[in-house]
């Protein structure tokens, strides 16, 4: 494994990262618009450059269409967008052509150059009732939270328009008052049904807002002295776009094996210029790594792959599900990398490169081989690079969801997939994601743990099962210890740490025999023989309840989107929703519920699972969430 990583290092260069990072971040990439395409083309093009094949697939982006069960959206294109107070000062709000992230995307076309709009500012919070007695319709609201918590403003009371000074605050990570002078990356995410209203947004800074926020009250005092008809600021906008039927792209890059079967790399392409980390930094290191192990067979220094290696480039979840929807065999996917933030200067509050692992419903030995790599790429320094690889601060981290592995380690999609990112990170989702935030040794690195991983499962071989078998003989103890402490610290009689240690067994165990998948010839026995010795127990839920069988093929990103068409069904999920708004962990709680429903498994053991894998005791949540998925005609129950 280590004559792969010496071979990789010398295939993969910083210019070329950097050369590949700043192409894609001067684009602006909002998903299904003729700006990704550009992109899209770009990448096709660079990956072709460099003797891997590549391609651009076209799917379709309209209102109302699905990929799997995932409900698509149509395309947007904007031209030009601008927003300048008028009144009662003159104050340049917003312009697209200057900094594209000040526009809300996805924004509807309007022309108030000439005739000015009203601009209320939402000073009571977002809850409709109190607003009673506010006229709302034909102004702009400055508003100072999520805009999708204005809707109702929107769809009820005939609002046109935001203005929104929303930075979302993460807590000891970012905070407005440090970001001052950044723009939050902003988009309607519109519904596409027959009454939904459209409106258009801009975005200002923390420093913006203050003085925006300065020209209302001072609007306000104007009108009480009797020298202002209106108590509101006058400001004129134009935005130039359309949003209709159109396309989205996927990039597909395949370096061929003597097997069909392949191991898949994705990365996301899209977000508003620069967005640089996340993830102009995976998409560069992601073709980088292609072009490395191309090279690398080449010039010699390694031998073909076995197996087929493929690379998607995606809009987030949109093109994962296209993908994964377009007629093709997912049974030649035995696994799978996400490369989502790799790349950025660790400073301050930008954090490890972190490697996300896998769910326990989705056990594979992948997850190990990727944390190996992790240590062999810091391996025996023999240069000054090397020695610059070493210091690159990492993490392991357990299964989480947001980005497209959440979508290709479902069980029923069978690619189990790792993430590779960095968390926390200050600056993602705003205008300050700059190019000049990458650090190329972070980023090398990061590309060398990809290109290893991937090159490694293509070729794997006897000897590397054994050093993963080792390596997960490690990992199994230092997460045993884990839930340990975790159960000392929460106090109890042990009995539930107890079985969420032999649930961990039974994921490692399935991990540990899954390398078969790619080395028939290796016998898993003497290592599953050790893991029973080393933790005893056993875990064997209790069954009871139905036995469910999934009638969906994928993870539910959005069980409301899905939904939309079925308006009763639409109103239990809403009902649902509203009920457990504020439950901690909801949305991993109800992946986890999703990925256990096997069409084997009762309910009871469904929920004994996701409660040992998560922690916490909301078995209701559950069992409701089951029943309310039963209702909607996603579950089916199978022949007990």
């Amino acid at each position: 494994m280590q004559n792969t990583v010496r071979a990789l290092k010398s295939q993969v260069h910083r210019q070329s990262l950097y050369t590949l990072a700043k192409g894609v971040s001067s684009f602006h990439r909002v998903q299904a618009s003729g700006g990704f395409k550009a992109a899209a083309d770009w990448c096709a093009a660079a990956l072709n450059a460099r003797g891997v094949e590549a391609r651009v697939l076209e799917y379709p982006a309209r209102a109302g269409g699905f990929a799997g069960s995932y409900r698509l959206f149509q395309q947007w294109d904007c031209r030009a967008a601008w927003c300048r107070l008028a009144w009662p000062e003159k104050l340049d709000l917003a312009d697209y052509g200057v900094e594209p992230v000040s526009i809300i995307q996805k924004s509807a076309p309007c022309d108030w150059r000439t005739q000015p709009l009203e601009l209320v500012e939402m000073t009571e919070g977002c809850d409709p009732s109190a607003y009673e007695g506010w006229e709302l319709a034909g102004r702009v609201l400055f508003t100072h939270q999520h805009i999708n918590k204005f809707a109702w403003a929107i769809q009820q009371r005939g609002a046109l328009g935001l203005v929104s000074d929303y930075l979302n605050d993460t807590p000891y990570v970012r905070c407005p008052e440090e970001l001052f002078d950044t723009l939050n990356y902003t988009s309607f995410w519109w519904k596409h049904t027959p009454e939904e209203k459209r409106a258009f947004g801009f975005v200002v800074t923390p420093r913006v807002s203050q003085r925006l926020h300065a020209a209302c009250q001072k609007a306000r005092a104007e009108h009480e002295a009797g020298r202002a008809e209106s108590p509101y600021p006058r400001l004129n906008a134009w935005v130039d776009s359309t949003l209709a039927d159109g396309a989205s792209h996927v990039v597909e890059a395949v370096l061929p094996g003597k097997e069909r079967q392949a191991v898949l790399a994705v990365a996301h392409l899209c977000h508003p210029c620069a967005s640089a980390n996340d993830n102009a930094s995976g998409v560069a290191g992601a073709i980088e790594a292609l072009a490395a192990i191309r090279s690398a067979v080449e010039r010699g220094l390694l031998p073909p792959p076995e197996k087929t290696i493929r690379l998607i480039l995606v809009p987030e979840f949109t093109g994962t599900y296209n993908y994964l929807n377009d007629g093709r065999d997912r049974a030649q996917y035995l696994a799978g990398i996400n490369l989502d933030m790799i790349g950025a200067r660790q400073q301050g509050t930008t954090g490890p490169i972190t490697l996300t692992g896998l769910p326990w419903a989705c056990p594979s030995f992948v997850g190990d081989l990727a944390t190996l790599l992790m240590q062999e790429v810091k391996g025996p320094a023999a240069s000054r690079d090397d020695l610059l690889l070493a210091h690159v601060l990492t993490k392991q981290a357990p299964f989480g969801l947001g980005s497209d592995h959440f979508i290709l380690s479902d069980p029923a999609v069978g690619v189990p997939c790792p993430m590779l990112g960095q968390w926390p990170d200050a600056f993602y989702h705003t205008s300050s994601d700059a190019l000049e935030r990458l650090d190329l040794d972070v980023l090398r690195y990061s590309t060398l743990v990809a290109a290893g991983y991937l090159y490694t499962l293509a070729s794997f071989t006897l000897q590397d099962a054994q050093l993963v078998w080792n390596h997960q003989r490690t990992r199994l103890m230092a997460e045993a210890e884990r839930i340990r402490r975790e159960g000392f610290d929460q106090g109890g009689d042990g009995r539930q740490t107890e079985q969420r240690l032999a649930a961990l067994k039974t994921f490692y165990k399935g991990a540990a025999a899954s390398v078969q998948r790619f080395a028939p010839g290796a016998d898993p026995g003497p290592q599953l023989a050790w893991m029973d010795a080393a933790l005893p127990g056993a875990f064997c839920p209790a069954p009871g309840g139905p036995v469910w069988r999934r009638r969906f093929a994928d993870p539910i990103e959005s069980l409301e989107n899905l939904l939309l068409d079925q308006p009763q069904q639409l109103a239990l999920a809403r009902d649902y929703e509203a009920k457990h708004a504020d439950e901690q962990d909801r949305e991993m709680l109800e992946a986890l519920c999703g990925y256990y429903i096997d069409g084997t498994r009762t309910e009871n053991e469904v929920i004994a699972w996701v409660l040992v894998e998560q922690g916490g005791q909301n078995s209701g949540l559950l069992r409701e969430y089951m029943q309310l998925l039963a209702a909607c005609g996603l579950l089916e129950r199978a022949q007990e």
